[in-house]
């Protein structure tokens, strides 16, 4: 699917080069830039695992071109949005410094020409960001300002990521209370919206949190639940990373037949999708 995309991608950006129209080739080298990251970009419920590789040069690549020609002709809000993209790839590639420095440009911007949605994006970013580097006080900082504008533009889905990475760090940190509320937050949001992958990842992170109280029959449940939803959506990756958490539970139980159970479904799996990070993560569970 990204290889169409791509090939779509570039017939779409190869007119407006051609008849000089320097806005829709900006937007044209920042979908590729977007498709590009994305390839390399694997969701297991919450981890998202991009992996460096030519793809993620290739995306940078693109999003410095769009980012040069919409700082050419001044459209800020572009420019905002080409800062934003590049941070992440920047992070993605583990260049911490440029990422944050990019994404403090695009959050400059965005408070500059008054727009609250990008704003609160960028502080999300931000956020996450920090999380990544340890920098939980940041981190916390961050997210709570997202979340204050999401609240305030009434962005329910928005709103949602918020909890869902405030509950993370808490959870990073210890304070396992704090996050077992901010994940119960982001949950009754995903299934009042009817997110049903958000839903699955918050059953999932409430799965961990009590996991780490060592309630081991209520994380069971919560695993349980986000399993079924991964399996209704088809999401295989997920689904993988599903059987590979109860396997973890199931043995912290006892149970070592179903755990084993557990983990050669994950593997076959991540073997079936050519997941060889989570093919590897599966040999040394069943090997523990």
């Amino acid at each position: 699917m990204t290889k169409r995309a791509r090939e779509y991608q570039e017939k779409a950006l190869a007119i407006p080069t051609e008849i000089g129209n320097r806005d829709a080739e900006a937007a044209g080298y920042g979908s590729l830039g977007t498709v590009s990251n994305n390839s390399v970009n694997m969701t297991r419920l919450e981890n998202i695992r991009r992996k460096h590789s030519p793809q993620c040069e290739k995306a940078r690549e693109y999003q410095e071109k769009a980012l040069a020609i919409t700082t050419e002709i001044g459209d800020r809000d572009a420019e905002a949005a080409g800062y934003g993209s590049l941070g992440t790839v920047f992070q993605s590639l583990g260049q911490y410094d440029k990422a944050r420095e990019y994404q403090e440009n695009a959050l400059a911007i965005k408070k500059e020409i008054g727009d609250r949605d990008g704003e609160e994006k960028s502080y999300g970013d931000l956020g996450t960001l920090f999380q990544s580097l340890g920098q939980y006080g940041k981190a916390r900082e961050y997210q709570e300002k997202s979340l204050a504008i999401r609240i305030e533009i009434g962005d329910r889905d928005g709103e949602a990521t918020s909890y869902r990475s405030l509950g993370t760090m808490f959870q990073s940190l210890g304070q396992h209370d704090k996050a077992r509320e901010n994940q119960e937050k982001a949950l009754a949001i995903r299934t009042e919206i009817g997110d049903r992958e958000g839903e699955a990842i918050s059953y999932q992170n409430r799965g961990i949190v009590f996991q780490s109280l060592g309630h081991y029959d209520k994380a069971r449940e919560y695993q349980e639940k986000a399993l079924v939803i991964t399996i209704e959506i088809g999401d295989r990756d997920a689904e993988a990373a599903g059987y590979e958490s109860l396997g973890t539970v199931l043995q912290s139980l006892g149970q070592y037949d179903k755990a084993r159970e557990y983990q050669e479904k994950a593997l076959a799996i991540q073997k079936e999708i050519g997941d060889r990070d989570g093919e590897a993560t599966s040999y040394g569970d069943l090997g523990t």
